[in-house]
């Protein structure tokens, strides 16, 4: 087989060929600077306010102006990280506590820890139990009267682990009716809407993180929600964009791509679902039957079908990759941005501790492109390496 096989979806999708074409006009001709009064200005921030008020309504949220667009993922962490943060610090005079999990993306950990330096928080994370779940109640013994932030992440990036973020968020507006300072709930959802549902209200969420490369948009642009009693300070000085939360003039084709690349991964989430989960079905029943030893890192009955993480105890990691890379097959130890550390994966240690499973573990993520057939080929070259 002489074609690539890419299955390394969780890391970025290709854009598809419906978003691209949405895409095209406003690179092409409708190319105006949302804050110019004219007829190319005026239309550009037309495209911005259709895309806003199309993904307020694909998330459920109530307002327009709760839809905050940013560069990635990363960026609408730090936003709603930082900028809730510094807002009770210095506008509250109130050191908040922050509550998070040790295996969160290096987005809300890093962020963590640098506020924390500075002095302007000061935070509890919980550990994960050995399916990959944090438990609920033990985040919730975390609460001290000073917490003003609970942040966890819907689906992690390395295990696919699903969060039960609609319990906690239950949970937390009980906790809140007896508060004087309300604890806020924050997730990362960039892995989720392939897979999972996003609605704020069923999710019962305050803010929530969504990123359009994962989702066949363009890289680059990503939200964040915010409840609209919600006070952020921003971290980003400027101008008046984004409702003086995110300044700078903002990209219109990628707004544009990601809200309709939401739009559609929404509207068949459920199709996709089933579609992952055979094709998921379908690679672990052919290791099976090549007789190939490995071990499903995490519970697969907490996991989002598109993302499998497996131990294979014959090799490391990198020496699977090197081997895979060699046959046009593109695979993952893990999260993107920490691939090229070649250092063993944090959360594989923090939920397998004392074990070689962090070294010896490959990411298989499915997109909607690919085949059995590329099973059926990954399957045999696995088998003739790993035996």
């Amino acid at each position: 087989m002489k074609k690539l096989i890419y299955l390394d979806y969780a890391a970025t999708t290709p854009v598809s060929n419906e978003v691209f074409k949405a895409m095209k006009i406003y690179f092409l001709k409708e190319y105006g600077n949302p804050s110019s009064l004219h007829l190319l200005g005026q239309k550009a921030l037309k495209a911005i306010d259709f895309s806003r008020n199309n993904i307020k309504e694909l998330t459920s949220a109530d307002y327009f102006r709760e839809i905050i667009f940013t560069s990635s993922a990363t960026e609408s962490n730090n936003l709603a990280i930082k900028g809730l943060a510094t807002y009770y610090f210095f506008r509250l005079k109130l050191k908040p506590h922050i509550i998070s999990s040790s295996i969160e993306h290096p987005s809300v950990l890093e962020v963590l820890k640098d506020l924390e330096k500075l002095g302007l928080i000061e935070y509890s994370l919980a550990k994960p139990e050995k399916t990959g779940l944090i438990n609920i109640d033990n985040i919730l013994n975390l609460i001290k009267e000073n917490t003003i932030l609970i942040t966890l992440h819907y689906v992690n990036s390395e295990l696919g682990i699903v969060q039960n973020i609609k319990e906690l968020g239950k949970k937390l507006e009980e906790i809140n009716k007896n508060r004087d300072i309300k604890i806020i709930f924050h997730t990362d959802a960039a892995q989720a809407p392939l897979t999972e549902d996003i609605s704020i209200k069923n999710l019962r969420v305050d803010m929530m993180t969504l990123s359009s490369h994962k989702i066949y948009g363009p890289k680059g642009i990503a939200c964040l929600y915010k409840k609209e009693n919600i006070i952020l300070e921003r971290i980003i000085s400027g101008s008046e964009q984004e409702f003086e939360l995110r300044p700078g003039t903002e990209n219109v084709p990628l707004i544009v791509g990601f809200s309709k690349a939401l739009e559609m991964v929404v509207k068949n989430r459920e199709k996709n679902r089933k579609y992952l989960e055979d094709l998921r079905n379908y690679f672990l029943q052919k290791l099976k039957e090549g007789k190939i030893a490995f071990d499903i890192n995490g519970d697969i009955n907490f996991t989002t079908p598109k993302i499998l993480n497996l131990y294979f105890p014959q090799k490391t990691a990198q020496e699977i990759l090197i081997y895979l890379d060699s046959k046009k097959i593109m695979v993952s130890p893990g999260m993107a941005c920490k691939a090229r550390a070649l250092t063993p994966s944090y959360i594989m240690e923090e939920i397998y501790p004392h074990s070689d499973r962090a070294y010896k573990s490959v990411r298989f993520s499915f997109g909607l492109e690919t085949k059995k057939k590329d099973l059926d080929y990954v399957v045999k070259a696995l088998k003739k390496f790993l035996r």
